[in-house]
Formats: structure tokens, sequence, C-alpha cells
């Protein structure tokens, strides 16, 4: 009997023919590489054998080599793979060599690199279970994958190693070029906890700032007050001003007995004045005993310095400016203690100078000056497309003065060749202090030119100041008063 089938009978018989050989030949390549992995197995299960001859050391050693030249090389990374859990360090060794030979650990290095989400997370998998120093090498790198999930597997990863070796990758870490790693390896070892002490306190005389300063904010996060005693010293031997402000939040937090006592003497002694504002602020956000009178001492103290007659050989510009954020500091500091208007301005009042004193004041560029007419701002407008460089630095200098209206013009003259114009510029957007600055300047933190990142850096500094600390008035009103006559009422 002949069956007649139609053409689409015909061709659903085609397809469900080539789906099932499909399936068949899938299956019978599984048979096929499940025999070559246990045939694999038979050969690695050679190196767990105790090499207590000669010849058993000469049988591991031609195990290996079998290994390395099997044709079915999945197989033999399977095979050993599965060497890695055992505990003998020879028997380690011997399969860490295997995958190096097959080439294992470059794939799973470049699927880190370029790979799709799951063959990155296969490979730091795979890496973790080899846990050989390049392997580690490999996952402190992958800290700064642009997938925050991919970045925290490898850093779970590096941490499920050996503690010791794992805390001391991780601290080596902190000194990376890329930030994204450095962050990531700080928040491991916060997570790591007490385990990670020593590493961050060996961290402490590294020669990078940024590894000082996520060393020091990993041990304020740990919590643990032993650090204290590695920490306190810094507060008069570490250069950079962030570190010292890092360290100084950390002994606050960290509960130190003399915390008090140092921040004082930050305030008033270290040459940096970011470092000396961010100390008085300290003092009444934690608290201390006695940060009421010292404020408002150094409130009096701060008005009286505006008045002083300074040397041609100082800087007025950034004294002015110094002595601008430490009031501001002693003002905020006041008024998150609770400290009333009226005495916070007979503290703040400034005496009137005498003629003698206007006159040097004057000179020195303190005195208040009337601000710029229209005109004058858009004369500097224009200057600042000049063609002579110092001759635009004068017109940044002067729109600075024109406050607000004058930011576009001055982001556009970050990117200005000159480097003397593109500091001035950013010294002017400081000055002007509108937090809409920050994107621009911050892409300027990479200049070529050092005097630029410089300015740069201290003018986002003093924007970020003024915004969390603003400025006293006398027509200000207190908020916590407010909150206490609202409650009374």
């Amino acid at each position: 009997m002949i069956l007649r089938l139609s053409l689409a009978e015909i061709i659903a018989l085609f397809f469900a023919a080539l789906l099932l050989g499909g399936l068949a030949v899938r299956w019978l390549l599984r048979l096929r590489h499940a025999r070559a992995v246990s045939k694999a197995r038979q050969i690695a299960a050679r190196l767990r054998m105790p090499a207590t001859t000669l010849a058993a050391v000469e049988d591991q050693a031609a195990a290996i080599e079998e290994l390395c030249e099997f044709p079915d090389v999945s197989a033999a990374v399977e095979a050993a793979r599965e060497l890695l859990t055992c505990m003998d360090a020879t028997v380690r060794s011997g399969a860490i060599d295997v995958l190096r030979r097959t080439r294992a650990l470059d794939m799973w290095a470049r699927d880190l690199q370029r790979g799709n989400y799951a063959a990155k997370l296969r490979a730091i998998e795979a890496l973790s279970e080899v846990g050989d120093e390049r392997a580690m090498e490999t996952l402190v790198q992958a800290l700064g994958d642009d997938d925050p999930d991919v970045a925290r597997a490898a850093a779970e990863a590096i941490t499920r190693r050996d503690r010791d070796y794992a805390s001391e990758q991780l601290a080596l870490a902190l000194a990376s070029s890329d930030r994204r790693v450095a962050e990531t390896a700080a928040a491991a070892l916060v997570r790591m906890g007490e385990d990670a002490l020593e590493a961050l306190v060996s961290t402490l005389g590294s020669l990078n700032a940024q590894a000082r300063r996520l060393a020091v904010e990993s041990l304020q996060a740990i919590g643990n007050s032993s650090s204290v005693a590695a920490l306190l010293p810094m507060l008069d031997t570490e250069p950079s001003p962030e570190v010292r402000i890092a360290v100084a939040e950390a002994v606050c937090r960290l509960g130190c007995d003399r915390a008090g006592e140092r921040l004082r003497r930050l305030a008033q002694e270290d040459p940096d004045w970011f470092v000396r504002a961010r100390s008085l602020f300290l003092l009444a956000e934690t608290g201390m005993p006695g940060a009421e009178d010292f404020l408002l001492s150094t409130l009096a103290q701060t008005e009286s310095q505006v008045n002083h007659s300074t040397d041609d050989t100082e800087d007025v510009e950034a004294i002015t400016q110094g002595l601008s954020r430490i009031r501001s500091a002693a003002v905020a500091g006041l008024r998150l203690l609770g400290v009333d208007d009226e005495r916070i301005a007979a503290a703040g009042r400034r005496p009137a100078p005498d003629a003698d004193t206007q006159v040097q004041m004057e000179e020195g560029g303190l005195a208040e000056r009337p601000g710029p007419s229209e005109g004058d701002w858009v004369s500097a407008a224009v200057d600042l497309r000049a063609g002579d460089p110092m001759q635009r630095a004068e017109a940044a200098r002067r729109l600075a003065e024109s406050g607000a209206e004058a930011v576009p013009y001055l982001q556009a003259a970050l990117g200005d060749p000159d480097p003397l114009v593109r500091a001035e510029v950013a010294r002017a957007l400081g000055r002007i202090g509108e937090s809409s600055c920050l994107p621009a300047l911050a892409d300027r933190l990479q200049d070529p030119d050092a005097d630029v990142r410089l300015a740069v850096s201290n003018a986002m500094r003093g924007i970020v100041m003024r915004q969390t600390t603003p400025r006293f008035s006398l027509g200000d009103r207190n908020p916590r008063a407010e909150d206490s006559e609202a409650g009374g009422n």
C-alpha cells in the first residue's frame, strides 16, 4: 500500500528527522565526552596516589603529561578541576600545571575581559577554585568590571580563598589606578571584618595616598577600636590633607579618649585650611566635651584675624578663603550644637577697622569692594576669548566676582589650551561656589598639568564644603530653635 503524503506532511517529517538526528548527534557527543572524562579521571587519579618512591613520582609526572596532551581538552580540564578540591599541595600544583598548559587559565582570563555575564561568572568560579597567584591577580582586576554583580562575585571569590592571602591581595588592590577596583577591594575588606585588620594596618604605611585613605576608611567601617593606636600618629605625620581628615574622622568614630584634644590641635595648627575646618565641625558633630566654648572662641579669633595686616609674601586670597571656611565650619558646628543665633552673632561680630587698618586691607586686597557692573562683566566675558593667555586669566578672575551668571562662560573656558588659564578658571569657579560646576570640574581632574589638577581639586573641595557648612548671616534663623518653638506650640 502506497502512502500518499501531502507536501506539508513531507516537510514536517523532514524537520522531525532533522530534529531527531540532531538529538542523536548531541547524545552521541555527550556520550563521547563522558567517556573522555572518565578516562581523564582515571589518569588524574594517579596524581592522588602518594609519591613515596621514585617510580611514583615519575608516574605522576607522566600523568600530568598525558592530561596536557589529552585529545579532549575540555575533559582534561574537567578532571584537573576536580583535583583542586584536594588538600594536598602537590596534587593541587599538578592540577594547576595542567590548567596552565592546556590554556584554560588564559581562556578564563579572556572570558572575564570580553565574555558575557554567564561566561564571566563561570570564569570567576573556576579561577576561585584555582586560587593561585595568577588567578587571584585576574580576579582582582575583575573588581573593576562594569557590571557590579560581576565585581561583587569576584570579591566574594577572592575572600573564599585563604583569608590572610586574600586580605593581602585586596589590600594591594587599594593602590590600583582604577578607582573602581580600589573601592571594590575596600568594600570586600570591610566585609572580611577583623580578618582584614592586619593587612589594612600594614597599608597605612603605603606610598600611595589613595591606598592609605581607603585603608583608614575601611578600618573605621570595621569598627575595631584596637586600630586607633596605629591611626593616631598619622595625624602628625600624614602628608596628605585628605588622609588626615579621614584619620580624624576614624579616630572620632572609633571612640578614642584623646580624640577631642587631637581635633582641637588640628583645628588650630594644621597647615591645611580644609583640615582645620573639618576638625572644627567634627568636634560639634561628635559632641566632644568643651566643643561649644572652643568653637565660639575660634569664631571670635577668626573674625579678628580678617582685619590682620598681611605680609607681601603671603597669599592674601588663600588666607581670605581659608578664614571664610573656618568661620563657616565654626558657625555650622555651633548651630549643630544648638547654640542660639545671638551668641553666634556676638562671637562672630567683626570690629570695625581703624583708618590705618583699612588702608592696609585695601592694599592687601582684603577690603570689601563693590561688585562689577554689567559693563565690566560683559567686558570680562569677551576678554576670556582673547589671544593673550594672561588677559584670559585676568578675565577669569574678574568673572569670579560676577557670581552664578558667569558660570557657563567659565565652564567653557575649562578647556582652554593654556594651563595657566585653566587653573585660574578652576579657582574662579571655586570662588563662585555653585554646585552645578562640580561635573565640569570633575572632568578636569585628569588634566595633564599638575597645577590645574591641584586648582580643580581645591575648587571642588571648597564647593562641597560650602554646601555642607553654609555661611552664617545675621538674618538666618536657627533651625533647632524653630523646631523647639514649633514643639512648644
